[in-house]
């Protein structure tokens, strides 16, 4: 009988749902714990051979797989290869396969990231939230070089690549804020509920605001000055 477990749809949350396909159930545990402790995604499923990986990922529609190599009835490379000729997901290859021949292979198979075993948990959360930022790059109707830059280079936006001061976490922090709601939020909005000051925040907001990335609208309901409220594009 296949080994699967599943949680509910992808789409359960409104989270990222993540499958997890690994042979060894310990390790998907370790995995699961990771992708659970990073804001956003949600684990919808977990399968232990590629027979109960394509019966899940069929019924639940995950956005991302997580991708052992060495599974008991197939190899890893030929179930990636399906899965994305016959389906809308993402991967990524989290293996102890360290050869040359199979980074490439899924590479070419559209492998969006290849993590070599044992990895620490900041390594995947740092790669969960470059995909949750590529995510966002297909958004809107019509893309700008940066944001057509950004998906062919990968996912994600270097950390390098903002400004002096400001870092990649907090970043994701401003962003993850912005994004858990429909109602465009004023900078001391986001400050509380990130708890960062508001002067940083402010840094954050002008930047994603400059970079296209969110959107500066006023509000004039108030007496005084309009408040300024930020809402991701």
């Amino acid at each position: 009988m296949a080994s699967v477990a599943a949680e509910g749809a992808a789409d359960a949350t409104g989270d990222i749902g993540v499958l997890i396909v690994d042979d060894d159930f310990r390790v998907a545990d370790i995995h699961r714990g990771f992708v659970d402790e990073t804001d956003g995604f949600s684990v919808v499923g977990s399968a232990q051979t590629a027979v109960s990986a394509v019966e899940l990922c069929d019924a639940l529609q995950p956005d991302l797989i997580l991708l052992d190599i060495y599974l008991p009835d197939r190899p890893g490379t030929e179930l990636l290869a399906s899965l994305r000729a016959d389906r809308s997901v993402d991967c990524f290859v989290l293996t102890a396969a360290r050869d040359v021949s199979t980074v490439k292979r899924c590479l070419d198979l559209g492998a969006l990231h290849y993590l070599i075993k044992p990895f620490r948990r900041d390594e995947l959360t740092a790669r969960l939230n470059d995909y949750r930022r590529w995510r966002l790059s297909w958004a809107a109707d019509e893309l700008d070089q940066h944001d057509v830059d950004r998906i062919f280079h990968g996912m994600g936006r270097p950390a390098d690549d903002l400004p002096k001061g400001l870092s990649a976490e907090t970043m994701d922090l401003v962003i993850g804020v912005l994004a858990s709601t429909d109602e465009p939020l004023t900078a001391d909005d986001v400050a509380q509920l990130t708890g960062i000051s508001r002067v940083s925040v402010r840094r954050y907001l002008r930047h994603l605001t400059d970079d296209g990335r969110a959107v500066l609208s006023h509000d004039y309901g108030t007496p005084g000055r309009p408040r300024h409220r930020f809402a991701l594009t």
